[in-house]
């Protein structure tokens, strides 16, 4: 009962997301859910979702597109020596590639980002990919007079770019803070929530920053660490992102990365949906 209720929970929480990015889901998440359908929908009802899996195609999961969620800071006086983190939230079709540039003309760099994406576009598969909200924080341990100016945060989903507001970086050079050798760990990347098709390879990305380097690891929809020897399908990549090949169903939770220096310990969550593909859903509709 309580997993049903958290489940319940993180949908709620994704399609009031997806009605300020790009219209609610909540139709489409219905479609994919072949449990529901079979049960809750008598035959009237599945000669209407026949009519409605076109128009259903069209409301922002099929689109290409990349949003900013939420902005940095406007500007932020720092101390020479301090410790900064500005925060990005973006979302995007496909799970958008969260990047940070600096200075006065970001223009020749966003250009430069957005070629690397179409090139890798042409040769990745044409098969949906995804749609997720993704968290990235930039972080500069040890603050200097040459870190002074402007901050962007840029999400590309393919060709769709969005930039962030700029923040204003502004170094105080009459105040000074000795630097820290030890730096506490950050999780500096990671996704609040993701859909995905079943039977497909899926990342969740976990980057984690510090000094010295945090011990990371995830736990699985129910709790349970993640290993080899457990998980034959989820395998936990040198860079700490997690990968998930064959998904299924039975998959749909919440995962949970885990960081640990010391004494201080802080994790971060993703919330995975997985979808069916437009034949299996076809295929399901088309022999109620």
């Amino acid at each position: 009962m309580r997993l049903c209720f958290l489940n319940l929970a993180h949908l709620l929480v994704i399609v009031a997301a997806f009605d300020i990015a790009v219209g609610s889901p909540l139709p489409f998440m219905l479609l994919t859910n072949a449990s529901y359908t079979r049960t809750n929908v008598d035959q009237s009802g599945m000669n209407r979702l026949k009519a409605d899996i076109k128009p259903v195609k069209k409301s922002g999961f099929t689109s290409t597109w990349s949003r900013i969620l939420q902005n940095p800071p406007d500007s932020l006086e720092v101390a020479v020596g301090s410790r900064v983190e500005l925060q990005c939230e973006v979302a995007g079709n496909p799970p958008p590639q969260v990047y940070w540039i600096t200075g006065n003309e970001p223009e020749r760099q966003i250009q430069e980002l957005t070629t690397r994406a179409q090139e890798g576009s042409n040769i990745i598969s044409t098969e949906w990919e995804g749609v997720s909200q993704v968290s990235s924080t930039y972080v500069i341990d040890c603050v200097r007079v040459e870190d002074q100016g402007l901050k962007y945060c840029v999400s590309i989903s393919k060709d769709e770019v969005a930039v962030s507001a700029a923040t204003v970086l502004l170094v105080n050079t009459t105040r000074t803070t000795e630097c820290n050798k030890e730096r506490q760990p950050t999780i500096v990347l990671h996704s609040a929530w993701r859909f995905a098709l079943q039977q497909t390879t899926i990342i969740l990305p976990c980057r984690a920053a510090g000094q010295p380097a945090p011990y990371l690891f995830w736990l699985d929809n129910t709790g349970k660490t993640i290993s080899p020897t457990t998980h034959t399908r989820h395998t936990v990549l040198p860079n700490g992102d997690l990968q998930i090949t064959d998904l299924e169903w039975s998959d749909m939770g919440e995962y949970t990365c885990k960081v640990q220096s010391g004494y201080t310990e802080k994790s971060v969550s993703t919330f995975l949906y997985p979808v069916r593909s437009d034949s299996d859903e076809r295929q399901m509709i088309n022999s109620a």
